[in-house]
């Protein structure tokens, strides 16, 4: 089939009104859209444009799905098509729309297609179209049957600074067979360059030094990451939904309250956030909330074996304590991290997140989390990073206490933001500690970056066994309830969601410093229903293993013996 479309059917098309949706093969549904046309559409017709940061889909309902594409070389707000069908090569159209792209939305177009033609847990191709131009074509499946016991496929990623590497983790993930939805669990761009040993340049933003603070700076920033063809493969293939973390704005913010780590502050912090906001929903495929536009926490219901959770752990959090100038790591005295008068969620995402995990009724509730919640000490009971969920401990426990005292089962996070694989067992506390807290309420698998720096490789990338290996043995050491660590990848995860168990493989790249590079599994996990611990079940030949997992009965056992000695 010709990839140019017959410009009648576009001209034909477009003359139905602009925003109007037609069901091809549903006489009634025109009909009633027909309806409700109220004037013939003034925005003239685009002519060409470029599709260069190609397509993406989110916000996957069993009926709806979202769709998002950029018209680059428009000069005035322009109209243009996308359709729908369930085949690659476009035979049969089952939905058609006009839409917009506008100065306004930096020429981004976000639109929202709900039809009775998109059958829930089906698999379906989009393109969007001016008279000479068509999009890639891209891909996404609705969400499955609220009765549907299938499995349940999500990929996870987070922090691809964009001159850290190159994205050959997402080649992997782009081929990635039968996902249900792909999660960005923050950091999709990186406000400046942090990078020292740049692998490709960035000179984004006022004094080309990579650090971008106005709407046009922060709109190059994502176009840039859009340059990148192993990115764009990702979005064109799986629905996605992303959650910001700091960096898309600044890094180590809370709320209102700036970072510590612009170079030339050139404009107002507020007026920077609220730039940053407006480009993150131009650029990603979801629909902003009618009554809290700047709203990301939300739930995704995924059939009877899933329903995400996606939280945000910035925009309502009090500060980090114990780290004025976001720097580095300081100690913090247990009474200043547990003070039950500080906030991450904030009282009204709280509320919701508890009142959803005590109502869900799928096996698996899967949160979506830009932060750590284990506790990561160094030495024992010493957090490392105040800035996690160990920095927000009444909290913390708040909520997985709730989690126990309502018999919540099957509880996991998906988290993001530290750089590298960690898998473990979740309690109140967070930590596993054989003497006073043998059980656990959930589970965490936190995903290796795409190209993000982390501790151990900071001397160079993959960093070498004697600093790696070392980095994960003390991590064992001081931190029980983490049941897998290694330092030395980077990569993605890939979590399937059964009737009577969760499997989770991490999936990781040999290098990210050549534009190519195989993938291979770096490690598989089960965690069977019921019962909130994580096995390993696969795991490198080489490296570190974790300390045997320390029962209730022999914790207590061995509590006894030390204190008879």
């Amino acid at each position: 089939m010709s990839n140019r479309l017959d410009r009648r059917t576009f001209l034909t098309g477009t003359a139905a009104g602009l925003g109007s949706l037609v069901i091809l093969g549903d006489p009634a549904a025109a009909l009633a859209a027909g309806r409700r046309r109220v004037r013939r559409a003034q925005t003239p017709l685009a002519l060409d444009g470029r599709f260069a940061q190609s397509v993406a889909s989110g916000q996957p309902g069993q009926n709806a799905i979202t769709l998002w594409t950029k018209v680059d070389e428009l000069t005035r707000a322009s109209r243009l098509q996308v359709e729908v069908s369930p085949d690659r090569d476009f035979r049969r159209i089952i939905a058609r729309k006009d839409v917009v792209a506008g100065p306004e939305t930096g020429y981004t177009v976000n639109t929202r297609v709900s039809a009775r033609a998109l059958r829930p847990g089906e698999q379906y191709f989009y393109r969007f179209y001016t008279c000479n131009e068509n999009s890639p074509v891209g891909r996404f499946k609705t969400a499955r049957p609220a009765d549907s016991r299938e499995p349940v496929r999500i990929g996870f990623f987070s922090c691809q600074e964009f001159n850290s590497g190159f994205y050959t983790a997402h080649a992997a993930l782009a081929q990635e067979s039968d996902l249900d939805l792909v999660v960005c669990l923050g950091d999709y761009i990186y406000e400046k360059n942090f990078e020292d040993r740049p692998v490709r340049d960035d000179t984004t933003g006022a004094n080309r030094d990579g650090e971008v603070q106005t709407l046009p700076e922060y709109r190059d920033k994502y176009s840039l990451y859009h340059s990148d063809q192993d990115l764009l493969a990702v979005r064109a293939s799986h629905p996605m939904m992303a959650i910001w973390d700091d960096h898309e704005v600044e890094d180590n913010y809370a709320a209102g309250r700036q970072g510590g780590q612009t170079d030339d502050r050139r404009i107002p912090y507020a007026q920077r956030q609220a730039n940053a906001y407006t480009a993150f929903f131009e650029y990603m495929p979801r629909i902003r909330a009618r009554d809290d536009r700047d709203r990301t926490f939300g739930r995704l219901p995924l059939g009877a074996n899933a329903d995400v959770f996606l939280l945000d752990t910035r925009r309502f959090r009090d500060d980090q304590p114990c780290n004025p100038s976001d720097t580095g790591f300081m100690p913090c005295p247990p009474a200043v991290r547990a003070d039950p008068s500080r906030t991450l969620l904030g009282a009204r995402q709280k509320s919701w997140l508890l009142n959803g995990l005590a109502s869900s009724q799928a096996t698996w509730k899967v949160v979506a989390n830009q932060i750590m919640i284990m506790a990561l000490d160094a030495p024992r009971l010493s957090p490392l990073n105040t800035d996690q969920w160990d920095g927000y401990e009444a909290e913390r426990r708040e909520l997985l206490e709730f989690v126990q005292a309502r018999g919540v089962r099957d509880l996991t996070f998906l988290t993001g933001d530290i750089h590298t694989f960690f898998a473990g067992n979740v309690s109140p506390s967070g930590r596993q500690d054989e003497l006073s807290n043998p059980g656990s309420a959930a589970t965490e698998f936190v995903g290796g970056s795409i190209t993000s720096k982390g501790i151990a490789d900071q001397q160079g990338e993959p960093p070498a066994d004697a600093v790696a290996i070392p980095s994960d043995e003390s991590v064992y050491a001081n931190n029980p309830h983490i049941r897998f660590s290694n330092q030395r990848f980077k990569g993605y995860g890939v979590l399937e969601a059964r009737p009577s168990e969760l499997v989770v493989q991490y999936r990781a790249v040999q290098t990210t410093q050549s534009r190519t590079s195989s993938a291979f599994t770096l490690a598989s996990f089960r965690v069977a229903s019921g019962t909130p611990r994580v096995e390993v079940t696969q795991q490198p030949a080489a490296g570190p293993r974790p300390l045997p997992q320390i029962g209730a009965g022999a914790a207590r056992a061995r509590a006894r013996r030390r204190r008879r000695r």
